[in-house]
């Protein structure tokens, strides 16, 4: 794959993390006694997702002439 498609890859993660932490997140913490657990997972997902996105960016290679 080239840089181009690593980095469309990785904003897609971030994108789907976000809407991950936002959806379940809100939902526990809108619920009524506020479900902790809930939320420790959305954000435990949110992590994990978001290093994914982290480790497929690692793999951009950088030209030999200094540029991106």
């Amino acid at each position: 794959m080239n840089n181009d498609q690593l980095k469309h890859i990785a904003a897609v993660l971030h994108v789907m993390a976000i809407g991950l932490f936002a959806v379940f997140g809100y939902t526990g913490l809108m619920a009524r006694p506020v479900e902790w657990l809930q939320i420790g997972f959305a954000a435990l997902g949110f992590l994990n997702i978001e290093c994914l996105a982290v480790w497929i960016l690692s793999y951009i290679r950088r030209d030999k002439e200094g540029g991106q």
